[in-house]
């Protein structure tokens, strides 16, 4: 079976996906076609289903794992796939050794690994801060250990807020030690900066906003949940609290962006920056890792506007060359018997 890395221009495979998004559409002529994200743990692709009723082998829908009968092809310098049989996953597949894992993206991370840094940090703070910290924490293990960062932007994958949060804590504290601001201040905001994401998100059948995320979004969520351990506790300072809230619900930093309030502190200003080049650093990085074509350039990324250079400024390499690699198996092309 095929995966996602792997599909090549031109190559007709089978494989397992489960289905990220999937839209009926129109084309100029009238004629209605499937247009889906299909995704597996190396990766997601476009794909199109042109004739409906004799491709689809019964009803799917987003969420569902399916097995897919498809033919990898070029559109506008992407590689997208011109599905030709898709139908749900049933038992004799479980036993012919699907497995749901090997079709959801997470993170190349150990998330047990993250957890213990991300809770190390929480406990380093002032005891005031890190009693809340940890009771939000220890609320919230289950989710903020598997939760995405987003639908589709950044980090759109099992596991990545906590690996997009853990990465922006780190680049606070080390802003932390460059200016004068509050450490403890800082990095209580940037552990609890995307916290309302685990109310805002659900990663059930495939990632999408609930009624509270789509009504009132996960900045004021997040300032909910913060307010309300507070509470709980009755130890934390007002006024650590009110520039802690302000955090929160500023660090999209722009009105464009979502942001309830613009950073109107010296910590609120560091944990937007912080926020927003991780963001940005992995929508890069997943458009370089992703992108299938042979131009030197990546295909234009839709959320930074964009094309990315591929070819890196490396130096020659100091260590003695290594032995030539051998040749990379293209593989069999699917039989057409069962499917």
């Amino acid at each position: 079976m095929a995966r996602a890395a792997e599909v090549k221009r031109g190559e007709r495979f089978d494989g397992f996906f489960r289905i990220r998004e999937i839209q009926e559409r129109q084309n100029r002529f009238g004629k209605p076609y499937l247009d889906l994200q299909l995704e597996d743990r190396t990766g997601c692709l476009p794909a199109k289903v042109w004739d409906i009723p004799d491709t689809v082998m019964g009803p799917v829908e987003r969420g569902d794992f399916v097995k897919v009968r498809a033919a990898g092809e070029d559109y506008q310098g992407t590689l997208q796939l011109r599905v030709e049989r898709i139908r749900r996953v049933g038992d004799a597949d479980r036993e012919a050794g699907f497995r749901e894992a090997d079709c959801v993206q997470s993170t190349a991370y150990d998330v047990e690994m993250m957890w213990e840094e991300f809770r190390r940090i929480a406990q380093g703070c002032h005891p005031l801060a890190a009693g809340l910290l940890l009771s939000i924490l220890d609320e919230y293990a289950g989710r903020f250990r598997s939760w995405p960062a987003s639908q589709r932007i950044h980090h759109s994958y099992l596991g990545g807020l906590l690996e997009h949060t853990l990465s922006v804590t780190k680049t606070c504290i080390y802003l932390a030690s460059k200016y004068e601001v509050s450490r403890d201040l800082l990095v209580a905001g940037a552990i609890l900066h995307d916290v309302g994401k685990l109310d805002e998100l659900s990663p059930v059948a495939g990632t999408h906003y609930t009624p509270e995320g789509r009504l009132l979004g996960h900045l004021v969520l997040g300032r909910d949940i913060v307010r309300d351990h507070a509470r709980r506790l009755g130890n934390l300072p007002p006024e650590f609290l009110l520039h802690l809230e302000h955090l929160i619900l500023s660090h999209q930093g722009l009105p464009e962006w979502g942001t309830v309030k613009v950073p109107m502190t010296p910590e609120a200003l560091l944990l937007h920056y912080a926020d927003d080049i991780d963001a940005k650093f992995n929508v890069l990085a997943s458009a370089l890792a992703q992108d299938r074509g042979e131009e030197d350039f990546t295909s234009n990324n839709n959320v930074m506007r964009r094309h990315f250079f591929k070819l890196r400024p490396l130096l020659p390499s100091a260590d003695p060359p290594a032995g030539p690699e051998g040749p990379v198996g293209e593989g069999s092309p699917p039989a057409d018997g069962h499917f």
